[in-house]
């Protein structure tokens, strides 16, 4: 029974130190990859790949001023 028990705690904590090395890979890879900005005089257009799935994400902001005096700033979230 306790040598049962020894093989079951081995392969657990071989599977859990493989998955810890999984979790630290995908941590470090980069997801995004900023491909191409575009700034023109009222908008912005931010265009950006997935590195995993190979997905490509067009982000575009137009900015309109606001009454004298006031600014607004372009808020991007990654």
């Amino acid at each position: 029974m306790k040598t049962y028990i020894r093989k079951v705690g081995k392969t657990l904590l071989f599977g859990l130190v493989i998955l810890a090395i999984a979790v630290v890979v995908y941590m470090v890879v980069p997801k995004y990859q900023i491909q191409s900005v575009r700034v023109d005089e009222d908008y912005v257009l931010i265009t950006k790949v997935n590195t995993l799935t190979g997905k490509i994400d067009i982000n575009y902001k137009r900015y309109t001023p606001l009454k004298t005096g006031e600014s607004r700033k372009l808020k991007f979230t990654f």
